[in-house]
This record gives structure tokens, sequence and C-alpha cells, in this order.
């Protein structure tokens, strides 16, 4: 007796009619009738009544029908209590995201998916900068560091995985007094003799550089630069009108009324990921990073 059996038997106890029942499994028909063949031998009894004009189950088919609907309930119980005896009684995960980023549109979905489905997982969540969350995740304080992908580079010495979950866009940043603000989008060149804004080296390297390449790709050097210890610095710098920056639209501060976001005429995408260790076996790492990659692309 297989699992293939008892679906295929409860699919035509449901149905009372082959074709119906083959048809809601995507099954031919005469696979169907051999596995219900097949399962009425090893049984030793009759499960339907077959005419040309009916289906029905025989007496001994009722009962079998309330024995296999008992059976697949304890067989899905047991398959949850198995999943969930492999995270352990102190089952922990602890997530570390980037400074200024808009969580709303995955941490909350993936937050609720883990406590409705794994309710003995305890969820701690952590913010810093792109330097922290290397550190906290250099010294386990955290299984998971939520990023921007520029950043990847930077935890190489650490032996991660790294997986991409969301994708922006990079916006323009400038003091709403800029002769440009009240413009809807804006070309990058257009900026190329004003003071760039950006985050220092020793924070992110990655960030800075990307942002010195996205100037070379549209084919200038910026002027000055000026760097900053934070986003919210970044932020402090060019509401003050000492600049211009590039965040992603993603970025939680777009409700300063001090600075425009103004989306950039080239598309210049930006990822978001999730980075851990290789060495962490941590089962709640998986469960929490399938969850964005499949629900948030």
């Amino acid at each position: 007796m297989t699992s293939t059996q008892i679906r295929y038997f409860l699919a035509v106890a449901k149905y009372l009619n082959f074709s119906e029942a083959a048809r809601s499994l995507y099954v031919a028909q005469s696979s169907l009738s051999r596995n219900i063949s097949s399962l009425e031998a090893e049984l030793g009894v009759q499960l339907f009544l077959r005419t040309k004009k009916y289906v029905r189950l025989t007496p001994a088919g009722a009962v079998w029908v309330k024995e296999f609907e008992n059976f697949q309930k304890l067989m899905e119980l047991a398959r949850e209590r198995a999943k969930h005896a492999e995270l352990g009684q102190n089952a922990a995960i602890r997530i570390g995201m980037i400074e200024a980023q808009e969580s709303e549109n995955f941490l909350p979905k993936a937050i609720s998916y883990l406590k409705t489905n794994y309710p003995e997982i305890t969820i701690s969540l952590m913010r810093g900068n792109f330097r922290d969350l290397r550190e906290m995740l250099k010294s386990n304080a955290i299984d998971v560091a939520l990023t921007l992908s520029f950043d990847v580079d930077a935890y190489m010495d650490q032996d991660i995985v790294f997986e991409n979950f969301y994708e922006s866009v990079g916006e323009c940043v400038i003091s709403k007094y800029h002769p440009l603000a009240d413009k809807e989008t804006i070309c990058l060149e257009d900026l190329k003799d004003e003071t760039l804004i950006i985050i220092s080296p020793e924070i992110s390297v990655g960030g800075y550089e990307a942002l010195i390449n996205l100037c070379h790709n549209h084919n200038f050097q910026p002027r000055r630069i000026q760097t900053a210890s934070s986003v919210e610095h970044i932020m402090l710098l060019v509401e003050s009108g000492l600049g211009f920056s590039v965040l992603d639209a993603n970025c939680k501060l777009h409700n300063n009324h001090s600075v425009r976001f103004i989306r950039l005429i080239e598309d210049d995408r930006l990822k978001l990921v999730g980075v851990w260790h290789k060495d962490n076996l941590n089962p709640a790492i998986p469960l929490f990073i399938n969850y964005l990659i499949q629900n948030m692309e």
C-alpha cells in the first residue's frame, strides 16, 4: 500500500467518478484504475461498485475512507512535528537589518510567516550601518545580515553565503531648495559640478566605489567628494544644501521634507541580500531566507 494509492482512492471516493478523479489528480484514468485495483487486491475487499451509470462506495470502501482520511491527518501531523523537531526547543534567529532601509515591503511578511508556522522560533531584530552588520555577523551576534549587495565583497573573509531577495532603484537626493528640486526625473550628469556626498569607505568600501563608478558610467568625475559615517549623516549634509547623493528608492527617509528624492532617468538597480555564515547550520535560516526569495522577487 502506498500513499499514492491512498490519495487516488480518496479522490475517487470524493468524486465517485473515475474520469473526474483522474483529472483532479492530473493522471491518466488507466493509471488511476490500476492503482485502485492494486489497493483492493492488497486489502482483500472491493472498495467501489462500478457500473456504466455510476460508481459507489461499498460498505467496506466507506470504512476505509474514514480510516485513510484519519491516516492522512496523522501523517501530516507527524510531518509537521518532525519538521519542528529539527528546529529544537530553543530555536532562534537573530536578524540584522541595514540602517535606513524601509522593511515593510518584506520583513513583516517574513516574520509573520515564521511566527505562524514555527511559533517556537524566537526572533530578534537589530539595525546597524554596513560596518556594524559585518562585525555583528563576524562575532556571531546575528545569524543573518540584510544588507545591500555592493557591500557583500567586504564579507568575503568570513566564508559567507548570500542570496538576493529584493530589488530597488537608485534615486538622486538633493535639498528641497536646489534649483532642480521641482523636477520629476533627473540625469545624474546634471549634478557633475556639485559635491557628491557618499558613505565613507571605512563604513562600506563597496558603497563608496559603487557611487563613484555610477558617476563614471555617466561620463563624469565628481569634482568634490564629502564622506559621511551613515545614511542619516548623508541626509543631514544633503538637507543642509552641502551637496547631492544617490540612495535607493527603498530608503525609509523619504518622509524627510527637507530633501527631494528624484527618480534617475537611468534605471540603476540596487539589490538587498541576505548574508550568513556557510557553517551556520541554524535550521531557521533557510526557512527565513527561502521565504524572502520565493515571496519578494
